[in-house]
C-alpha cells in the first residue's frame, strides 16, 4: 500500500507549501491509497505528531511512505533517524520526491538535506533569541499576554517596557527567603495566604521554581 504523509508547519506560508500542493506533487508520481496530514512543527515531540504516529502504526511489510521533501518527516536529525528506523522495521520504505532512487548516494544526499534543514531551524532560533536578547538589553518588554511576574507593562517614548510591580516584588523577596523549602511547600504557603499570579490563580510549584531560578541569574 502507498501512503502519503503531508505536513505543514504552523509558521509556513500555506499557499506555497499547502497540503494540496504536496499531495498533487506526490500523486503525479504514485498511486496513493491513504493520506495522512497534520499541521505541526517539524521539530515537535513525537507525542504531538498524532497523524505520523497513526501512519507508523498502520504500516505493513511492503508499504511505501511518500513525502514531498525530507524535512516534511522531521527537521530534527535524531527524530528523523528514529522515524526512518521505525518505517524500515515494519518492512516498509520511505521515499522522498527529492530523491526517489534508493542507493548509497541517495542516502548521503538525504542526510545532507536533513542536516541543512536542521541547520536552518537552529539558525532561525538563534536569530530569534538574539533579537529577544537585544530587546531585553534595551529594557524593552517582550511579547506575551502578561508581563513577567514582578513587573507590569508600561510605555516610554512609544516603546513597551517593564515597570516593577512593588506588591509582586515583595512576593518574590518572600519566595527567596523561603528557598530552602521545596517549591511545592512554598507554593502551598503562598496559596494559604491568598497570593495569586498574573492570571488570578494561585502561584504553582513550577512558577515558584522559575522565580527562584531567575533570582540566581
Amino acid at each position: 500500500m502507498i501512503h502519503a504523509y503531508l505536513r505543514l508547519s504552523t509558521t509556513e506560508d500555506k499557499q506555497k507549501n499547502s497540503f494540496e500542493v504536496q499531495l498533487n506533487e506526490i500523486k503525479s508520481h504514485f498511486e496513493v491509497v491513504k493520506v495522512f496530514k497534520e499541521t505541526v512543527s517539524g521539530a515537535a515531540p513525537l507525542h504531538k505528531r498524532k497523524e505520523l504516529l497513526n501512519l507508523l502504526e498502520s504500516l505493513q511489510k511492503g508499504d511505501l511512505v511518500i513525502i514531498s521533501r525530507l524535512d516534511r518527516i522531521s527537521r530534527d536529525t535524531v527524530q528523523s533517524g528514529w522515524i526512518r528506523y521505525e518505517i524500515q522495521k515494519k518492512g516498509a520504505r520511505l521515499v522522498t520526491l527529492e530523491n526517489r532512487k534508493k542507493d548509497s548516494t541517495s542516502q548521503l544526499i538525504e542526510n545532507i538535506l536533513l542536516a541543512f534543514a536542521q541547520y536552518e531551524k537552529e539558525t532561525t532560533i538563534w536569530r530569534i533569541n538574539k533579537a529577544l536578547e537585544n530587546k531585553k538589553s534595551k529594557g524593552e518588554a517582550l511579547g506575551g499576554k502578561y508581563a513577567k511576574y514582578g513587573y507590569d507593562f508600561d510605555y516610554k517614548n512609544g516603546v513597551k517596557i517593564l515597570k516593577e510591580n512593588q506588591t509582586e516584588q515583595q512576593v518574590i523577596a518572600r519566595i527567596k527567603s523561603l528557598k530552602k523549602l521545596s517549591s511545592g511547600k512554598i507554593a502551598n504557603i503562598l496559596a494559604s495566604d491568598g497570593v495569586v499570579g498574573k492570571n488570578g490563580k494561585p502561584i504553582g510549584r513550577k512558577q515558584v521554581q522559575r522565580i527562584i531560578n531567575d533570582t540566581k541569574k
